[in-house]
Formats: C-alpha cells, sequence, structure tokens
C-alpha cells in the first residue's frame, strides 16, 4: 500500500524501536503527509527529476534489481526478506565497508550509552 496513511503508519512503527533524526523522500503522494510525524525542519524532498539528491536510493534500487528485474509481477513475502536481509547486509564502501546492518547497530550502542554523535570514519589518504 503507498497510501501516505500506510506510510505514516510504518513510519511510527519504525519510530518506536529506532531513534531517525530526518528522513529524505521524493515527491510521491505516499510522502505527502511526513510532517504527520516528523517536524517539518527534518523532512527533505529531493527535486524532481534529481536522482544524484537521493544517491543512496538509487544505488538501492539497483541492488533490488539484481534479485527483481524490472517487469517482475509478483513477489512473495519470503522473496521480499530475502533481498532486504542481503542488502542489509551487503557492505558499502561508505560505510568503510561495514554493512548497514553493522553501521546500524554501532550508531545505536552510541545513542543507547550516550554518545550524542556516531563517530563515523576518518577518512583514509
Amino acid at each position: 500500500n503507498k497510501s501516505a496513511e500506510a506510510v505514516n503508519q510504518a513510519l511510527k512503527l519504525i519510530l518506536k524501536q529506532h531513534q531517525i533524526l530526518s528522513i529524505t523522500a521524493d515527491n510521491g503522494t505516499e510522502f505527502n503527509r511526513l510532517s504527520d510525524v516528523f517536524s517539518e525542519e527534518h523532512i527533505y524532498y529531493a527535486h524532481p527529476y534529481a536522482s544524484w539528491e537521493r544517491g543512496t536510493d538509487e544505488n538501492h534500487n539497483r541492488l533490488i534489481r539484481r534479485w527483481l528485474p524490472k517487469g517482475t509481477k509478483k513477489t512473495t513475502p519470503k522473496e521480499v526478506a530475502f533481498i532486504e536481509n542481503w542488502i542489509n547486509n551487503y557492505p558499502k564502501k561508505c560505510l568503510n565497508y561495514k554493512s548497514p546492518r553493522e553501521d546500524f547497530f554501532m550508531a545505536n550502542l552510541n545513542l543507547k550509552f550516550g554518545h550524542p554523535t556516531l563517530i563515523r570514519y576518518q577518512k583514509k589518504f
């Protein structure tokens, strides 16, 4: 379901378990009520036809297309869970070759134990 109400319900469930500081969305109608969940200063909208403003999203779409080529009509919840797990455990250069799952876990540990920000990675020269 791609309705704004369904998106907001899903976000509220996620926010019960995790701290999210901001959200970036495209201009789809499913995102037109994000202000019901987030304050306006924490919502960022990408400009139309400017996919580079959401580079990580576009990279994830490419990863999904490895498993579900364009034109795929149906998927099962089991297939979606497999792809989700694969992506969440796939090492990323932007995370110093850690997986999103590892990075997310470390960020939550830092927040839980009083570190105000996640100390990211030092650039290697």
